[in-house]
């Protein structure tokens, strides 16, 4: 019996122009050759402002996308995002969205491009004829790969953006200021319906992060093809239908369903008519060859993840690509496209690609909060704001799209479902949904009756580094046994350092000298609750203690080097820390008590707070605390069982594996450890 063959991975060959002819692709789509009509229809020549507000809005998500594709350079785009930031169940339902969205779209272009051939070309045509063929064809050139597809895309798109350039500029003279009057025919109220309108039409420069493990150098390549992408796409969007509203009146444009042909037939005659009737085929072929792709490379990532069956993980071993995804992605499209209902496919495309993008933006809310050590090549900047208002930006089109979509969508959303819970592992995890939500509630309720701490931290140095992050770590201890995540302020006189420390911490620094009383005046008494000078000279942390504690901090740290500096501090009412009697005590814990866990120790060495994990065979198992004869010096702190917290009590009785936390002296931690761990 042979063994099983390795994984065959994507090839990278997907360059940054490549990469832009995906997403031009995608969304130079024939969405801009017949939707002005409808435009024109609903809101006249406002509509030209609709396209570039439009951009303006689906920015935010394209800077969500750049930062995710960036960071997370995998194959199946939107769902890849999901799946490593969200719990499985919402990855699966925006991977099950985003795959019906591309899916349905690219039956949308296989129909559009049938029924032109039909209308101009091939009268005796039959349309479902004419997407079968479609589809074998540019399926047979996905299976080669994506780079072999975007051959015939980039020729496409080049053709198609020659002629939407040239009908702008051949027409910009031709633009006749009375075209445009009046501006708002229909009032303001009619640009958020034209703007839902032409959604679909900024759909696409999503797709470039779906080949993502085919495009060379990610962390560059993606956020730029993107960002360029739209840049390009909305430029275009708004000269055409300017060009298109000002050499053509809106009363005329609404009542055509080719509004592109027809401003050209218009403009340019004979020749111009059937320029436009190329670059519809040209768009609509382009955008099909991508989106098909697409559809595929998402299905893929669904299997792969355990959600639908292995089979459609396989890659082919000669061209490597995702050969029985794609096959599927092409027999539903061949179907879908055959119904001739073009509004209805599109209806529900546009329903699974705006709630499927809602979902993706928020992944950016979850990847900085689950992975805030994952190297980010491409920032969005204006965190939160930007990705919690690119999901308001999408969810709220959903009400405007016709009312079928929601019926459609839904019954889809259950199909979904129903292939989601099919898999044990997902049963499992729907059944855990309650406890889980407990658990969550609980932590919230915890986190709003802690108190947080806003601390000031004079030294920007690496001991005073160490203690910010020691301050904002989310370590599950640390949180135990402090009050919150403090807020950290810095004091730090170095420039270098004070960059350092914003560009990891992001907290307010001072640049100034922290044993100044007039810098630390600035900060202000009121503004902090705890002060710890951590410079490493003892002499200016003593005098920017003193300082501090002269200003009004409440409470003030010092970290010393030298034991002598204590008792000068304690005087004054300052707590001071000796690291070598600290550090003294650590390393008796380390060599003399095997077995120990030490947390920190608290004070001047005065008393230490350790864990002691209580062995199969102790004495103590089964006892209650109130049974035990602890040292008058030492108490329970606390009792971690598994993942609880049991709070110690007379009554509580210790058990195998029980997790004893000690706090007291350190000879009657010591007595108290041996009693414990006794057999």
């Amino acid at each position: 019996m042979s063994a099983p063959s390795a994984p065959v991975p994507f090839k990278r060959n997907v360059g940054l122009f490549m990469a832009v002819m995906i997403g031009i692709g995608a969304m130079m789509g024939p969405g801009i050759f017949a939707l002005p009509s409808e435009v024109a229809a609903i809101a006249g020549p406002l509509g030209i402002l609709t396209y570039l507000a439009m951009g303006i809005v689906t920015l935010l998500t394209a800077l969500n996308y750049a930062e995710l594709g960036a960071a997370i350079p995998l194959a199946g785009g939107g769902y890849s995002f999901t799946s490593r930031t969200q719990p499985r169940a919402i990855s699966f339902v925006t991977g099950w969205f985003f795959w019906i969205g591309n899916t349905l779209a690219c039956a949308m272009y296989a129909l559009i491009f049938a029924l032109t051939v039909k209308d101009y070309i091939w009268p005796e045509a039959n349309v479902a004829g004419i997407i079968a063929a479609t589809a074998l064809i540019f399926g047979a050139l996905n299976l080669r790969g994506m780079s072999e597809a975007l051959k015939a895309v980039t020729l496409m798109n080049l053709v198609e953006l020659a002629i939407l350039v040239g009908f702008t500029i051949f027409g910009a003279p031709a633009v006749r200021t009375a075209n445009l009057q009046p501006f708002a025919p229909h009032g303001l109220v009619a640009f958020i319906p034209a703007m839902a309108l032409i959604y679909v039409s900024y759909v696409g420069f999503e797709l470039i992060t779906v080949a993502s493990e085919e495009i060379v150098d990610p962390g560059r390549t993606i956020p730029r093809a993107i960002l360029v992408t739209l840049a390009v796409a909305t430029v275009i969007y708004v000269a055409v239908v300017a060009v298109m509203m000002g050499t053509t009146p809106t009363g005329e444009l609404a009542k055509t369903n080719v509004p592109f042909v027809f401003a050209c037939g218009r403009l340019l005659g004979r020749w111009g008519t059937w320029a436009a009737i190329i670059a519809t085929i040209m768009a609509s072929l382009s955008a099909f060859a991508v989106t098909l792709g697409a559809s595929a490379r998402v299905l893929f990532a669904l299997g792969r993840d355990g959600h639908l069956p292995d089979a459609l993980t396989r890659l082919h071993r000669r061209f490597r690509t995702p050969h029985v995804a794609l096959a599927v992605c092409t027999v539903v499209v061949i179907a879908a496209g055959s119904s001739g209902i073009v509004r209805f496919v599109a209806s529900l495309a546009d329903f699974g690609y705006l709630m499927g993008l809602g979902f993706v933006n928020l992944s950016v809310v979850a990847l900085r909060r689950r992975m805030p050590s994952l190297r980010r090549p491409f920032e969005a900047g204006f965190y939160p704001w930007i990705p919690i208002l690119g999901a308001i930006s999408c969810w709220a089109i959903v009400p405007a799209l016709e009312a079928r979509s929601f019926l459609l969508g839904g019954a889809m959303t259950a199909a979904g479902t129903g292939l989601y819970v099919l898999k044990p592992a997902n049963r499992r995890e729907i059944l855990e949904l309650p406890a889980r939500f407990g658990r969550w509630s609980r932590e919230q309720v915890i986190r709003l009756r802690r108190e947080t701490m806003r601390v000031v931290i004079i030294g920007g140095g690496p001991l005073g580094t160490n203690i910010a992050a020691r301050l904002v770590a989310h370590d599950e201890y640390r949180l135990l046994f402090r009050t919150a995540e403090h807020q950290i302020t810095f004091v730090e006189g170095d420039p270098e350092r004070c960059a350092a420390l914003e560009r990891r911490f992001g907290a307010p620094i001072y640049q100034g000298d922290g044993t100044k009383i007039e810098v630390l005046q600035q900060v202000g008494a009121d503004n902090v609750d705890v002060a710890i000078a951590a410079e490493e000279d003892d002499g200016r942390n003593v005098i920017a203690a003193l300082q501090a504690h002269r200003v009004g901090i409440a409470k003030v740290i010092a970290v010393v080097q030298e034991p002598d500096y204590v008792p000068l501090l304690e005087e004054e009412g300052i707590v001071a820390l000796s690291a070598p009697w600290a550090t003294a005590a650590m390393v008796e814990n380390v060599l003399d008590r095997p077995g120990i866990a030490d947390l920190f120790e608290i004070g001047s060495g005065v008393a230490t707070l350790v864990s002691v994990t209580l062995p199969s065979g102790a004495k103590a198992k089964g006892a209650s605390i109130q049974e035990l004869s602890l040292p008058q010096s030492c108490v329970i702190a606390a009792i971690i069982r598994g993942r609880s917290f049991v709070v110690p009590r007379g009554s509580t009785a210790l058990d195998e594996g029980d997790e004893v936390v000690l706090v007291g002296t350190q000879g009657a931690v010591k007595e108290a450890r041996d009693l414990l761990l006794g057999t």
